[in-house]
């Protein structure tokens, strides 16, 4: 390919609408376990969008079964079949939807136009010579289109109008000869070059039925006789002037909303539809290497009602499986005021992406069992299941008192420093509050280390001043006993060896 050829690809998604509807119902149902039967939408029987002008937009393949075709009215096609269902066409929404999937192709080419048309226009030229070749670089795009779910049809050329005329004729093909290009283009239907409707009827009154038999004008002779309109299309087809395209820039902030299929009154049935949007997330994360700490959840109810969440990972995840077991743990424990109507997920706190290291002998657990979980992991899962403020981690205190010497914190909060050594003959269980043994217990006792004294709180004038001892008692166990100086006649437990 010449360096100074320029070629454009154009991505045409026929049914996104369509599309997402029946990837939210698989997700949903496939995590949920909720009968479609019980859904105000059957998305097995007929079922069609429609737009604003009463024709068929879209259509699933039991409609299809049923006769309708695309372009058919309102009327004709209730005749055809009774049972249709009937979903208003939403151009909002898949604007949405193309915005997601140029995201999501920015990764690997920097040039990409949205077209009012359900369509993704990219610039090939500069990716070529940066991936090696236009198949590797089309191995790249096709990947991330198979992960996103939706059909499309594509077709490249030297003009952004030519390759979009060929992809919505569903030519599927992606080449680089102009010479097997521009022969495709000649024989596309005058009805599918997407003319202005007057100047439509005006061809075909002259017999003209195909694109090859407008090109075969005289260009001068087509203005003079059809004026500026037929010149500004010539010029697009044949690149005399490009057209103008907006390119997208990359979103700083992950943040997406998703309408539900219908009103979810129970909390499990959110798993589906948060399976799409981490997916969503974890794309996100990927192309900037970067892990999740933190996201926020936003329930949205009627009446402008709605519940947040508050997703935490110590360790930071970017998988979407991770984050949906996480989220999955603390739904369990909400109870919905209302039903949800829509869901959106935001990216609050996130950070680089470092390599993730596994011990010397981790390796494969054997056949049906999973990797273990690490420990940020599993106190990630933990504070999900129970609430973060019930997840607590033992911490040492500068005493010497064993009752005052440790206590409870916060999770991953820092710990402060002990000096000195600690000493090594101490109890794994302690006794709250020590227990006082009776004469006949102490009997009982043979001792076998101490004393050794610990003093403390003389600095608060709360001086406390004891006797340790080891001793076994008539059963085996290992005892850890004090007498307090201000009562040397009572012995008391502290402790149980282990």
């Amino acid at each position: 390919m010449s360096e100074r050829m320029e070629f454009w690809l154009y991505l045409y998604f026929p049914q996104l609408q369509l599309d997402k509807l029946l990837l939210l119902q698989n997700t949903t149902t496939a995590l949920s376990g909720q009968n479609k039967s019980n859904n105000n939408l059957n998305l097995t029987a007929p079922l069609a969008i429609v737009g604003a002008d009463h024709q068929l937009l879209q259509f699933n393949s039991a409609a299809r079964q049923a006769g309708l075709t695309l372009g058919m009215g309102l009327a004709s096609a209730a005749s055809l079949c009774h049972q249709l269902q009937l979903l208003p066409h939403q151009a909002e929404q898949e604007q949405q939807q193309l915005q997601q999937l140029a995201q999501l192709l920015y990764q690997y080419c920097g040039d990409i136009a949205l077209q009012a048309d359900s369509g993704l226009v990219l610039k090939l030229s500069p990716m070529l010579a940066l991936y090696g070749g236009a198949l590797q670089f089309w191995q790249q795009i096709q990947q991330v289109l198979q992960q996103a779910g939706y059909q499309y049809h594509f077709a490249t050329a030297q003009q952004p109008l030519v390759a979009r005329l060929l992809a919505m004729q569903g030519w599927d093909q992606f080449l680089l000869q102009k010479d097997k290009i521009q022969q495709q283009l000649k024989a596309l239907p005058l009805h599918q070059a997407q003319l202005p409707e007057k100047l439509l009827e005006q061809l075909q009154r002259l017999g003209l039925t195909q694109l090859d038999d407008l090109l075969k004008i005289p260009q001068a002779e087509l203005v003079r006789r059809f004026g500026v309109e037929m010149l500004q299309y010539l010029q697009q087809l044949t690149g005399a002037k490009p057209g103008l395209l907006q390119f997208i820039q990359p979103v700083e902030q992950f943040e997406q909303q998703l309408e539900l299929l219908y009103e979810m009154e129970r909390s499990d049935q959110l798993l589906g539809p948060l399976k799409h949007l981490f997916g969503l997330l974890q794309l996100y994360l990927q192309q900037r290497d970067q892990l999740a700490y933190q996201l926020e959840l936003s329930l949205l109810q009627r009446q402008d009602q709605q519940q947040q969440l508050q997703l935490h990972s110590a360790q930071g995840e970017y998988q979407s499986k991770d984050w949906l077991k996480i989220s999955e743990l603390q739904l369990e424990r909400l109870k919905l005021n209302n039903a949800v109507i829509q869901l959106k997920l935001s990216l609050r706190r996130a950070g680089p992406r470092y390599a993730q290291y596994k011990t010397l002998f981790a390796g494969n657990l054997g056949a049906g069992k999973e990797q273990l979980y690490s420990a940020l992991q599993l106190l990630s899962l933990l504070q999900a299941r129970l609430g973060k403020e019930q997840v607590k981690s033992p911490c040492l205190h500068n005493d010497l008192l064993p009752e005052q010497a440790s206590s409870y914190a916060s999770a991953l909060e820092p710990q402060a420093v002990i000096a000195g050594a600690l000493a090594a003959v101490r109890p794994a269980f302690l006794v709250e509050p020590p227990l006082a043994l009776d004469a006949e217990q102490q009997q009982q006792l043979q001792l076998h280390y101490g004393p050794e004294r610990l003093s403390s709180g003389w600095w608060q004038q709360q001086s406390q001043h004891r006797d340790y001892y080891v001793a076994q008692n008539a059963q085996g166990q290992w005892l850890w006993l004090f007498r307090d100086l201000q009562q040397p006649e009572q012995l008391y437990l502290q402790g149980y060896f282990s």
